[in-house]
């Protein structure tokens, strides 16, 4: 009967862990990307009574034992995805699939689900207790540096270089019905390598039935000289069809091609020539003559102004891209994920952070929607809790149950032993 007591026991104490696991599930259901916790029990191994045996005439006995109690076997943590839940702001990243976010405190790195980052004063990102987002740099080229795991930092201050405008694209119809000698201008804005603007003017007059003059002009309408001192201009030719002539022959038509004239302009007034290329035709389209409206128009230019950052954006692969009022993106991190062979070896440091053990294996680096192409890290929402109320609430009762049972073995126990010490009144 001692022994039952102690069984009772081992009953009050396991089943008082299990409901400190469920009481934890309960207080972190509002947790940003918790995982609840299950606690399993194991058998406790009793004393043999028989063994294994042969009776008399052969036959077998089978083994007899009594159990000792029950123990907490393990608490495992179940890591099924919780939902997303959107927030708008641009630093929370929820994980959408395996892995984990990569996070530095010192020399230490930290895996966590728990993405409601925040960009500090030196323009890192970095956890709500400091630790800073690690992730893979790009160099100038664009190309991703997986060598070394880097800091994530948005350089507030950034700004992006002009850039000089080197091709100007025109595309439309010029009339089939205007008159020789009539003339039409088109206009864009172009840039120095300084970045500042200057107007540039193409002016295309009707020379022949299928010949129309070009003529670059600055922005007073005055003729743009090249570098021996002379005005630009040249001759555009359309096929019998209104297309353009490419291959100098009226009577074959469509032709396939480019068409690129090239002009030189000091844009700038520094005495250096700059090439600058007028395109006419190219992969997507060309210019042409048909009867109807002229609608000729610069419909590009390849030059910018300087820009100033007006924001940045992490995609679902977790790229982190600058945006310039000019336009402009620039790519700085790619934001490395995590994963191990056994998530459930991790050890639990607090604060929605899990460290490397030998029991987790060894750390696995890759990118979302690539290695890890199963994951992908949504923007502006965070992982909520897995904790279902519902199925607390049940385990919670069962528990009590068992807890309440476990008592009631103890308080029986006791009644017996009270029996056994009254039979000598």
């Amino acid at each position: 009967m001692i022994r039952s007591l102690r069984t009772g026991v081992s009953g009050l104490k396991s089943h008082q862990v299990r409901m400190d696991v469920i009481s934890n599930n309960i207080a972190n259901v509002n947790t940003t990307a918790f995982k609840r916790g299950r606690a399993a029990f194991n058998e406790l191994f009793g004393q043999t009574l028989l063994g294994v045996g042969r009776t008399a005439g052969g036959r077998g006995i089978n083994p007899a034992y009594v159990g000792l109690g029950v123990a907490v076997g393990s608490i495992d943590v179940n890591f099924a995805q919780g939902a997303l839940e959107n927030t708008g702001v641009a630093t929370d990243l929820g994980l959408n699939g395996d892995g984990f976010f990569v996070v530095r405190g010192g020399d230490r790195l930290y895996l966590t689900r728990a993405g409601n980052f925040t960009v500090n004063r030196f323009g890192e990102l970095v956890t709500n207790t400091g630790l800073q987002v690690q992730g893979w740099a790009f160099d100038e080229n664009g190309q991703l540096r997986s060598a070394a795991l880097q800091d994530v930092r948005i350089p507030l201050n950034a700004t992006a270089p002009p850039k000089r405008t080197e091709n100007i694209y025109i595309r439309g119809n010029l009339s089939a019905e205007a008159a020789i000698g009539d003339s039409m201008n088109v206009s864009t804005i172009v840039y120095d390598a300084q970045g500042r603007t200057y107007t540039l003017i193409i002016r295309f007059t009707k020379t022949n039935t299928n010949e129309w003059q070009w003529e670059v002009l600055d922005a007073n309408s005055n003729p743009i000289l090249d570098s021996s001192g002379n005005p630009q201009s040249g001759t555009l030719s359309f096929n019998n069809d209104g297309t353009l002539d490419l291959d100098s022959d009226p009577t074959t038509y469509p032709d396939a091609g480019t068409l690129n004239i090239p002009f030189e302009w000091d844009i700038d007034g520094d005495s250096t020539f700059e090439t600058f290329t007028l395109n006419l035709a190219g992969d997507d389209a060309a210019m042409t003559q048909f009867a109807g409206s002229t609608t000729a128009m610069v419909r590009n230019q390849d030059g910018v102004p300087p820009g100033s950052l007006v924001g940045f954006s992490i995609n679902q692969e977790g790229i982190v891209e600058l945006n310039f009022s000019n336009g402009q993106q620039q790519r700085l991190y790619q934001i490395v994920l995590g994963m191990v062979n056994n998530p459930n070896g991790l050890q639990q440091e607090g604060d929605n952070l899990w460290s490397l053990t030998s029991a987790s294996g060894d750390l696995m680096l890759g990118r979302a929607g690539a290695e890890m192409n199963r994951t992908v890290i949504v923007a502006g929402t965070l992982e909520m809790s897995n904790v279902d109320l519902a199925t607390e609430f049940t385990d919670m009762i069962v528990t009590q149950r068992g807890y309440q049972a476990s008592a009631r073995i103890i308080t029986t126990s006791d009644e017996m032993l009270q029996e056994l010490v009254q039979l000598k009144r």
